[in-house]
């Protein structure tokens, strides 16, 4: 009901204030209102792009604050754990073996100058 009184008023009011004014005045008018008409869709269209932006933004920041919360754990097995001799007193450890020591060998990756060159 409340509609329809809005509507029959608004028909109205148009009908009186278009018999006043005069062709140039009815022709400006009636260009905004098909102006502001033709913009509606446009501007409906740019409103769902960008919440869909906004949306796929603030998930994919959640995501990553997720991810950056949970650092990967990494396990190493290290070597098996030598046994102490029961001979050890004192808390020292114990003697170094006598076995000669074998000369160290290093291979550079990459620079062929570099594994030529004597001074390395």
């Amino acid at each position: 009901m409340a509609a329809a009184a809005g509507l029959a008023f608004a028909v109205t009011l148009a009908i009186i204030i278009g018999k006043q004014m005069t062709t140039e005045a009815m022709a400006v008018v009636i260009g905004v209102v098909c102006g502001v008409a033709a913009g509606i869709p446009t501007s409906v269209l740019l409103l769902v792009a960008l919440s869909r932006r906004d949306s796929l933004r603030a998930r994919d920041e959640a995501a990553r604050q997720a991810q950056a919360s949970y650092p990967p754990v990494v396990v190493i097995q290290g070597p098996a754990q030598q046994p102490q001799l029961p001979a050890v007193q004192g808390g020292y450890w114990p003697a170094p073996n006598a076995a000669p020591l074998v000369g160290r060998q290093f291979h550079v990756v990459g620079d062929e100058m570099l594994v030529d060159d004597d001074r390395y």
